[in-house]
């Protein structure tokens, strides 16, 4: 299966306040909207229903004011976290959401037996790739041709335990 991740990402102007709720099947339309604001090549809405449908994977939604703004897709494993699509609307980039996503992820996990997120980036995403870097993941290997387009996929690590 190929997951993207595309993060698009400029100087952070303020920190917003977010919560955190468990996604469900009503919350589709919201992600389809944020998704293809965001991504130049989006996930397929039946893509986006086979994953609700998959009892592994966990959808984590960051709302404000009950409002969608972001969301986390991951399917754990016995040992690790693998993050299948990660998002935040364009209109609220650059105020800390991805980190608090990330950190959302790493509090979810803490003291389980998952001691590693992984995730693939394109290649070609160095924002993404400098944003994961900052936060603490490290490339640990690649996928050659991993997108439809051809393009590797850079496999990225983060330490969790």
């Amino acid at each position: 299966m190929n997951w993207d991740i595309f993060i698009k990402t400029k100087p952070i102007t303020k920190l917003i306040s977010t919560s955190f709720r468990s996604a469900s099947i009503q919350d589709l339309d919201q992600i389809l909207i944020i998704e293809r604001r965001v991504y130049p090549q989006p996930w397929s809405e039946q893509k986006f229903v086979d994953s609700f449908n998959h009892t592994d994977i966990d959808i984590q939604l960051a709302t404000q004011d009950q409002t969608v703004v972001g969301y986390c897709l991951t399917l754990p494993s016995m040992d690790f976290v693998d993050i299948l699509n990660i998002c935040v609307d364009s209109d609220y980039q650059q105020q800390g959401l991805g980190w608090q996503l990330l950190d959302n992820l790493c509090k979810q996990h803490q003291g389980s037996a998952r001691k590693a997120i992984i995730l693939e980036v394109r290649e070609s995403n160095i924002a993404a790739i400098r944003f994961y870097q900052s936060y603490g993941f490290k490339q640990i290997d690649s996928r050659k041709k991993y997108y439809s387009n051809g393009e590797d996929a850079k496999i990225l690590r983060l330490q969790i335990g």
